[in-house]
């Protein structure tokens, strides 16, 4: 996906360049600097890495509490 993205936004800064050399003009230019914009994004914002794995360990009778992080449950029964 992140590749279509690139190539996308390649092609529209190749046609955006082309329509400011042809019909030189304020949205030509402002269509290739938002496509350029686009293009250098693509490569910085793309590379999300998902190396952090999440692993829950649940036994017996028990129920899982699944977050987008570290979770710790007290247990609210104690025995007195």
């Amino acid at each position: 996906m992140q590749i279509f993205i690139k190539f996308l936004s390649g092609i529209a800064l190749i046609v955006s360049l082309g329509w400011l050399y042809f019909e030189p003009g304020f949205e030509p230019l402002l269509t290739s600097v938002v496509s350029l914009s686009a293009l250098i994004s693509s490569f910085f914002l793309g590379k999300k890495t998902t190396d952090d794995k999440q692993v829950q360990n649940v036994s017996g009778n028990s129920s899982g509490i699944q977050a987008g992080g570290n979770v710790t449950v007290n247990n609210s029964s104690k025995n007195t």
